[in-house]
């Protein structure tokens, strides 16, 4: 895949992922003085509340940036007359796009569980097994970018079926994240809607008229 195509991905998009870790940072340096105080990391506190709506917001906003801005701006005709190929270009901007996410969205959960997993930084126990749900719900809302990225890229009227996509996203991660886990099952259909919405992209790509 052109290197050229994944730092211009990179340069366009890190101000977004530089946003949502900030956000990140502030609500995680609340909850740890609150927890350090009176309430327990990720079992009775607002980590994961306030994870969860964060995350959403920087899925979306991620792929809506990649897809629906260069519809806005009129690039897409110069952008695929380079070289690369259109599932290099979209293939490119998938990469960068659900990688931002993946690695931004887990440094807070990170950063956040190995403070609690300290010994004397608050007055309660702490395991391992106690981020479960925040991992679940990482996995969960990367599918929000995803549709977001197919509604972006797809034509028609957004008062219609435009916004499709992230809605019947946004039903599935609801879905996966608040039934009960079962990795065995959920696994395998996460990875299912993935390659579901995936191939969706790519055949918007392929077959939308963009002059």
């Amino acid at each position: 895949m052109p290197k050229n195509l994944i730092w211009k991905e990179l340069r366009e998009t890190g101000w977004v992922a530089l946003v949502g870790l900030l956000v990140y940072a502030y609500f995680a340096t609340s909850d740890i003085y609150i927890s350090r105080n009176e309430e327990i990391p990720f079992v009775k506190d607002s980590f994961l509340v306030y994870f969860v709506m964060v995350s959403a917001c920087l899925a979306v906003a991620l792929g809506f940036r990649q897809s629906l801005i260069e519809s806005g701006r009129g690039t897409y005709p110069f952008l695929l007359q380079r070289p690369a190929s259109r599932k290099r270009l979209i293939g490119a901007k998938l990469l960068v796009g659900a990688g931002l996410y993946l690695v931004c969205a887990a440094l807070p959960i990170l950063v956040y569980a190995r403070w609690a997993a300290k010994p004397g930084t608050h007055a309660s126990p702490f395991f391992w097994s106690m981020t479960l749900d925040a991992w679940r719900a990482w996995l969960s809302i990367g599918i929000l970018y995803l549709g977001a990225f197919l509604s972006g890229i797809r034509p028609g009227r957004w008062i219609g079926t435009r916004l499709m996509p992230l809605v019947a996203a946004l039903g599935l991660a609801s879905v996966i994240a608040l039934t009960p886990w079962r990795p065995i099952a959920a696994l395998p259909a996460m990875a299912l809607v993935v390659v579901l919405m995936v191939v969706g992209i790519f055949y918007v790509a392929e077959t939308r008229d963009y002059s």
